[in-house]
C-alpha cells in the first residue's frame, strides 16, 4: 500500500468514527429560512461532478481573506478548520500531522475557492455555520494536479444565528473569505468603462486639427497715383516719384526716365511730361 494512502485511512477512521458519534443536532442542514436562508441565497452553491474535477453549476467565487485553511485533495476527508472571533483556530498536533503526511495544502490569502455546501447546527455549547469549499486552481498533489477541500466552520454563542440580523452573520463570514468582485468588475469595465476608455484612446489617437490660418489684414487703400505738374522743381518731382531709371543731364535741360514716363527740366522746372 502507498505510504500516503495510509495517512488518508487513518484520518478517514478518526474523523469518520467522530461523525458517527455525533448527535443528530450536530449533522442536520441548514434551514432554509431565517438568517441561514439568507446566507444560502447570498452564497449560492457550487456543483460539481462526483470527483470535483468539474464545475456542472456556477456558484459564487470567495477569495480568501487571511492564510492558515488546512485542505486536502478533495477525494479524501475533509479537514474541518474553525473559526472563532473572526481567527482561524490552528488545527492540534495529532490532526495537523495527518493531513500534512496526507499532502494537505494550506490556504493562502487571496486563493479562490467555490462553496460547495452549508450547514448549520445548534447544540448545547452554541450555534456554528459550516461552508465545505474547494479550490477553483488545481493543485499538485504527489504529481497529479486536484482540486482541494476543506470545510471552514465558524462557531458563534447559542441562539446567536436566531438573534443576531443576517449582515452580522455575513461581517463575520466576510472577515475569512468574501466573494470575488474581480470578475465582475473586469467584465463591467470591459462593458462599460471600457468602452468609454477605447473611445478616448481613439480620440487622442487622432491628430489634433491644424489651428486656423490668421484672417488676412484689411488692405490699405491704395495711395493716390503721384501728380506731375507744370513748374514744379526736380527736388518735388524727386519726393513724388523716387529715383529716376535714368538721368540724362544737359545743361539747362535735364530728363528724368521712369519706367512709364519721362519728365523733361529746363532751368529746373518741369517743362514737359511725356
Amino acid at each position: 500500500m502507498p505510504k500516503f494512502i495510509k495517512p488518508a485511512l487513518s484520518i478517514s477512521l478518526v474523523l469518520g468514527c467522530a461523525i458517527l458519534l455525533a448527535p443528530a443536532s450536530l449533522r442536520a442542514s441548514g434551514s432554509s429560512s431565517g438568517v441561514v436562508g439568507a446566507i444560502e441565497k447570498k452564497y449560492a452553491v457550487t456543483e460539481t461532478t462526483t470527483d470535483h474535477e468539474q464545475v456542472t453549476k456556477d456558484g459564487t467565487t470567495m477569495v480568501m481573506k487571511c492564510a492558515g485553511v488546512y485542505s486536502t485533495p478533495a477525494n479524501l476527508i475533509v479537514p474541518d478548520n474553525q473559526v472563532e472571533d473572526g481567527k482561524i483556530k490552528s488545527l492540534n498536533f495529532f490532526l495537523k500531522s495527518m493531513y500534512e503526511k496526507a499532502g494537505a495544502h494550506v490556504l493562502q490569502t487571496n486563493d479562490k475557492v467555490y462553496i460547495t455546501k452549508i450547514d448549520s447546527r445548534s447544540d448545547a455549547k452554541g450555534d456554528a455555520l459550516k461552508f465545505t469549499i474547494l479550490t477553483v486552481e488545481d493543485i499538485d498533489a504527489n504529481g497529479a494536479q486536484k482540486k482541494f477541500a476543506a470545510s471552514l466552520t465558524f462557531k458563534f454563542k447559542k441562539g446567536y444565528l436566531e438573534e443576531t440580523p443576517p449582515e452580522d452573520v455575513e461581517q463575520a463570514i466576510e472577515a475569512v473569505f468574501a466573494p470575488d468582485a474581480g470578475g465582475d468588475d473586469a467584465k463591467s469595465g470591459n462593458d462599460s468603462g471600457g468602452g468609454q476608455g477605447q473611445q478616448q484612446n481613439q480620440a487622442r489617437a487622432q491628430p489634433a486639427p491644424a489651428p486656423a490660418p490668421p484672417a488676412p489684414a484689411p488692405a490699405a487703400p491704395a495711395a493716390p497715383p503721384p501728380t506731375i505738374s507744370i513748374g514744379e522743381s526736380s527736388s518735388q518731382v524727386l519726393q513724388a516719384m523716387g529715383m529716376p531709371l535714368q538721368m540724362i543731364d544737359l545743361g539747362k535741360k535735364k530728363t528724368y526716365v521712369y519706367k512709364n514716363m519721362k519728365i523733361i527740366f529746363v532751368d529746373d522746372k518741369v517743362s514737359d511730361v511725356q
